[in-house]
Parts: structure tokens; C-alpha cells; sequence
């Protein structure tokens, strides 16, 4: 609920201060985001190890098929479906979930980075972005150069000229 007030704030500011409160509630966001995950993360181990929750959890609390099946609205061999289908990764997220209420839980799922937290790969990936933007801007002004347009304002001639005329005095 919280990433969606986040989002909407962001929304209402004025287009002047628009990158910097989008920066703010983007750290904002990134801080959160690595606050919620940190149980996810020091549970991966654990987590990776099981085949499937619903069935561990199911036999766990010891309650029968018949008796899941029951709480769920379906037949035995539905639970084994499900069951199976959750062990292979392609069970619903829909169906996870009325599994889990039926179960008396909750279902929470989350993605964590697999290294680090969710603001070191931010900041990594900004890094990233920002060399990728420099070496194309100089791709360009290169291209620019071999067929004799320089990119206005980067002609280190004209660029020595204009700051001489601004040193003079000069108004253009």
C-alpha cells in the first residue's frame, strides 16, 4: 500500500522540483523495499531447500487431504494437483493464496537481488546507465566530428572564442 502512496505523491509535485522529489522518493522506495526484504533474504537458504510449502505445511499441522480439500471446495486429487504443481513452479499465484488462507496463513512473496540489497543494485545499475549515457554521447560527437558537424557548443575553438567574447564584455 505504501509504494502506491509513494507513487502517488510523486505524481503531485511541480515539474521544478520533479527530479528531485522523484530522486527522494525513489530512495525512499529503494530504503523500504531493502527493509521488507531483509527477512526474505536471510530466509532464501531456507526457502530454496523446500520442495513445496503448501504440502510441508499441510502435513506439518497435520491436516488430512480430505480435510484441506474440504476447507478449499474441491477433491482430494485437486490438493495433489496443487500440491505437484507448486512443487514444479507453475502453480497460480491465485491459487497459492486461497491455499495459504486455508491454511490459516498468509501469502507473501517478494524478489531479492540475488547479491546484496535492492539499493547497491540500484545505485549499481545508475552507474551503469550513466557510463552507457557518456560512452553513447561520445559515439555521437564523434560521428559528429568525421562528418565535420561538431556538436554545438563542443568545437573547442569556438568554445575558446565565445569565452573570450564573455570576457570582453561582449554582448552577442
Amino acid at each position: 500500500m505504501w509504494i502506491h502512496a509513494l507513487a502517488r505523491d510523486r505524481t503531485h509535485t511541480s515539474a521544478a522540483n520533479g527530479d528531485k522529489m522523484e530522486q527522494e522518493t525513489r530512495k525512499c522506495l529503494v530504503k523500504r523495499l531493502d527493509e521488507a526484504a531483509l527477512g526474505f533474504r536471510l530466509g532464501r537458504t531456507a526457502a530454496g531447500e523446500m520442495a513445496g510449502w503448501v504440502r510441508s505445511l499441510r502435513q506439518m499441522l497435520e491436516i488430512p487431504v480430505d480435510e484441506f480439500a474440504g476447507k478449499l471446495g474441491v477433491s482430494r486429487r485437486e490438493i495433489f494437483r496443487l500440491e505437484k504443481s507448486e512443487e514444479e513452479a507453475r502453480i497460480q499465484l491465485g491459487t497459492l493464496r486461497r491455499a495459504a488462507e486455508a491454511l490459516d496463513c498468509e501469502l507473501i512473496y517478494a524478489l531479492t537481488p540475488r547479491q546484496g540489497t535492492l539499493g547497491e543494485m540500484a545505485a549499481e545499475r545508475g552507474v551503469a546507465r550513466e557510463a552507457a549515457r557518456k560512452q553513447a554521447r561520445a559515439d555521437a560527437d564523434e560521428r559528429r566530428v568525421a562528418e565535420g558537424k561538431p556538436r554545438k557548443g563542443r568545437d573547442p575553438q569556438l568554445a575558446a572564442i565565445k569565452m573570450l567574447i564573455r570576457l570582453a564584455g561582449i554582448k552577442c
